[in-house]
């Protein structure tokens, strides 16, 4: 047998773990998509993005873009309802569990960006099918206008065949916006939110976002654009869809004014809820440590071109991590770093924020009036306390600190990093001695 270990073990295990993994998405989406295509070259189809995502899980160059490419599969096999993107999703998330029984960090790290990616493709695709969507919408409302040319009962039959077939919800409304033409789905969301749409339940308008001045900024740009292919975008929270709540995004165009024809507004809408909670769990992943669950120097970084007046900041190293670590065994070392994560994001309390900025090394951004030796004094007490590991005697372990001042908007991490490095040395021989 391979061993697991070993890049050619990864992917021998993971030729049986990928055949699981797709038969279970497959199963997890059965009672909720339609596929037109035959379930056989679906299930191939996906067996090759997953072997290309395991690959790349192990590759020397690491290439996160076949995530992208498995969300973009997803919508061109038209698996564009949210259970579909959300079962992908965990499928994604789970080859690092699936193929080993201590993943890496590292392996964890890159498929979060697998993840990541194959929410920005599948966003992408949609969006463009959301396009094309409202494109064939343009062209049925166009052969509605033209009643001179074949009649506008004919014209009529033809635009409401289109309608009732739509799986999308799609409307046409004047610019008042009274709906003059809905889908099934559409009318369904209509019906679901009448409490919204004002007075008299019947301005679709209020139903295309939060905010009303951005629905009347949208509808003023596509009025002087006066283009019938401009279209933009607007998300609406709170819709009820079904018995729950959730988020519709709105691709919405105008077609314009011909022959004394009145304008219309033309819109296209798709149920992005499971996209937009997965969206901040990735904002989550990307701005915080997995393993400590701190902000890692990416919100650092973050945070320091927001300072509204200058902060201090102190620079924490452990000392001796790396002997406790070899004793401990890296399950061992993962779980002290946690235990002080947490003991000193207690101690410090309101007195800063504390990050994860590389392996045994913390920041704190110390919050006014508070300076970095109050920070500094509350991480040296809280650490003199043993820690207890599991599975292991209480560690006893201390912190060198070197301390500088943070400017507004100037600093990047690695120069505050810098200035305090002369500090945390000293620190680190005065311990020493």
């Amino acid at each position: 047998m391979p061993d697991s270990s070993s890049p050619l073990g990864f992917l021998a295990r993971g030729e049986s773990v990928v055949t699981l993994l797709v038969d279970e998405f497959l199963m997890a989406i059965a009672d909720d998509v339609y596929l037109p295509l035959p379930v056989s070259t679906v299930r191939a189809e996906l067996l090759t993005a997953f072997q290309r995502m395991i690959a790349a899980l192990t590759a020397d160059e690491f290439d996160p873009a076949v995530g992208r490419d498995a969300g973009r599969l997803l919508v061109s096999l038209q698996i564009t309802v949210p259970e579909g993107a959300a079962a992908g999703g965990r499928a994604i998330a789970a080859l690092p569990d699936a193929l080993s029984r201590e993943p890496s960090a590292e392996a964890r790290r890159r498929s979060a960006l697998i993840l990541a990616e194959y929410t920005a493709g599948y966003a992408e695709a949609l969006t463009r099918r959301i396009i094309d969507g409202q494109a064939v919408v343009h062209r049925a409302a166009e052969r509605a206008r033209r009643s001179a040319e074949e009649g506008e009962r004919q014209a009529e039959a033809r635009l409401r065949m289109m309608f009732e077939h739509a799986r999308l919800a799609v409307f046409v409304s004047d610019e008042q916006g009274v709906v003059l033409s809905a889908s099934p789905i559409m009318r369904d969301l209509i019906e679901a939110n009448r409490a919204r749409m004002g007075g008299a339940g019947d301005d679709i308008l209020p139903l295309l976002s939060d905010d009303p001045d951005e629905v009347t900024r949208a509808l003023r740009t596509l009025a002087l654009v006066d283009e019938e292919k401009a279209t933009v975008f607007l998300e609406a929270h709170g819709v009820l869809i079904g018995d729950r709540r959730g988020v519709v995004r709105w691709a919405t165009s105008r077609t314009p004014v011909r022959d004394a024809r009145p304008a219309m507004i033309v819109g296209v809408g798709h149920d992005v809820t499971e996209l937009h909670a997965r969206q901040m769990t990735l904002d989550h992943l990307a701005h915080h440590d997995a393993l400590t669950g701190l902000p890692n120097r990416r919100s650092l970084t973050a945070d320091l071109q927001s300072l509204p007046a200058p902060a201090g900041f102190c620079l924490i190293d452990l000392d001796g991590f790396k002997r406790i670590n070899d004793l401990l065994g890296h399950s061992g070392g993962d779980a002290l770093l946690a235990a002080v994560a947490r003991r000193m994001e207690d101690a410090l309390g309101g007195t800063g924020r504390l990050y994860r900025v590389g392996g045994d090394e913390f920041a704190v951004l110390v919050a006014p009036p508070f300076q970095p030796r109050d920070a500094a004094q509350l991480v040296h007490r809280t650490l003199r306390r043993p820690i207890e590991v599991i599975d292991g005697p209480p560690i006893t372990i201390g912190a060198s600190i070197g301390t500088t001042v943070a400017p507004v908007g100037t600093s990047t991490v690695e120069e505050l990093i810098a200035a305090a490095d002369t500090g945390l040395y000293r620190s680190k021989e005065a311990r020493r001695a």
